[in-house]
């Protein structure tokens, strides 16, 4: 398996593409876990424990987004020092990275497991199910130590142009999780505490499989004396990794806005809208690939002085994305009823409330994916240049215009307020970071 991939060289579409291949297949393995994950708990426990998840996945998704936005700040860093092939430095980085992880998941973790409670009761969560929410939100939030490893491990792969072995740890993890939801769960009556504890088991062997496959690159074999404080690195990293976990951490809180809007119509509905949202890795599996391909191909070619190179990629990467939305669209408008109808079994006419809610949102989002792919491809390339201003304050309009339409928009829209939420922050976002990025591509070009 080639271990590294250096982007500044060869032709930029066949470079994505090949670097993005492996991305969705992983993503489409992720689908598949999460759609047997979700039925498992909607079929073997029934509609509450469904409902309970789906209702703690915002404020989950809270500690997630913040350490993915902070890893992926790292990779940054990490790409740029390996198109540069400043190799030293990259060690060096990597171990100031594990460093300044560790304390950041000190504090998230004793702070999530002291909110949790209080912001699940603020949100309005039914109280039918609310215990299960808060055993699935304790849980996740105690194995976040995990689930940074696991991110920091892969994205300093990604960072090197490897995406297979990122990919391959991704299949055997939902594999994994697949069989210990059926032995937890199914087996042992575990409950929803059974569907966490198999996720974060899981996560701890993707981790264990990214870690071995870092060890076999000599780049990134790090020794002790990498470990000593280096005041200009960490400084970098916060730089780069600070600004997209503060976002992140900014969007989320826009999910809890929503999520309470969601429960407002009651657990049917809340089931309903946590269906679509185990989907939505379907609907934006092109865009995904395409946008975690684009960020390392940019990194590393902003780290080399190649300008020109990231325009021919942001052109390819954008007409991929948008060829590959439509598909997702179709697919969703053909399917979307069968796929929402796989997850819960119940009584008919609590089904087909569900199906219902679930179809509709997943027809808004599918229609309107494009604009989230323009909004990830746009922000990953400012990022990959070092730029964390605009995609900073992006966090903040997509939380403006979500709280705008599940306040203010009920009283015309109603339910379908609630669905325009995320596409309306994206609108918003998307518009300012393309700006954004062609004026900091612009100064690039002029002083590379």
């Amino acid at each position: 398996m080639k271990k590294t991939t250096d982007m500044t060289q060869g032709r930029p579409l066949g470079l994505l593409v090949a670097f993005a291949v492996p991305l969705m297949l992983g993503s489409l393995c992720q689908l598949l876990y999460t759609t047997a994950d979700s039925a498992i708990v909607g079929r073997l426990i029934g509609v509450d424990a469904f409902a309970a998840v789906g209702a703690a996945n915002f404020l989950s998704w809270l500690v997630f987004e913040i350490i993915i936005g902070l890893v992926q700040g790292f990779g940054v860093l990490f790409a740029q020092l390996f198109g540069r092939k400043d190799h030293g430095e990259l060690r060096r980085s990597v171990a100031m990275a594990i460093l300044l992880s560790g304390g950041v998941c000190a504090v998230l973790t004793g702070t999530g497991l002291l909110c949790a409670k209080p912001v699940l009761s603020l949100m309005d969560t039914p109280a039918d199910i609310l215990p299960g929410a808060l055993i699935y939100v304790y849980w996740m939030y105690g194995s976040a130590v995990v689930t940074l490893a696991n991110r920091l491990t892969g994205t300093l792969l990604l960072a090197l142009g490897n995406s297979k072995a990122p990919v391959m740890a991704n299949v055997a993890s939902c594999v994994l999780n697949i069989v210990l939801d059926l032995l937890f769960v199914g087996v042992f009556h575990w409950g929803v505490a059974g569907a966490a504890a198999a996720t974060v088991t899981a996560q701890l062997g993707s981790f264990a499989y990214c870690f071995l496959r870092m060890r076999d690159i000599p780049e990134i074999r790090l020794a002790r004396q990498d470990f000593r404080p280096a005041p200009h690195l960490l400084r970098e990293l916060l730089r780069l990794g600070g600004p997209p976990a503060f976002r992140n951490g900014v969007i989320a809180v826009g999910g809890l806005f929503v999520q309470a809007a969601i429960n407002q119509h009651g657990k049917l509905f809340v089931a309903g809208m946590a269906a679509t949202e185990k989907f939505f890795g379907l609907i934006s599996l092109t865009g995904s690939a395409l946008d975690g391909a684009f960020a390392t191909y940019c990194a590393q070619n902003f780290g080399a002085g190649k300008m020109g190179r990231i325009k021919d990629g942001l052109r390819c990467t954008i007409l991929l994305s948008l060829a590959g939305a439509g598909g997702m669209a179709v697919i969703a408008a053909l399917c979307g009823r069968q796929l929402i109808g796989l997850l819960v079994a119940g009584e008919s006419g609590d089904l087909q409330q569900i199906t219902q809610t679930g179809y509709e949102y997943l027809l808004v989002l599918a229609i309107l994916m494009p604009l989230m792919y323009l909004l990830c491809i746009y922000r990953s390339g400012l990022q990959g240049m070092g730029s964390t201003f605009a995609p900073t304050l992006s966090g903040f309009v997509e939380l403006g215009l979500r709280i705008l339409s599940v306040t203010l928009l009920p009283g015309l829209l109603g339910k379908w307020a609630v669905y325009f939420a995320n596409p309306l922050g994206w609108l918003g976002a998307m518009l300012l970071l393309g700006i954004s990025y062609h004026r900091v591509y612009r100064k690039a070009c002029k002083t590379a």
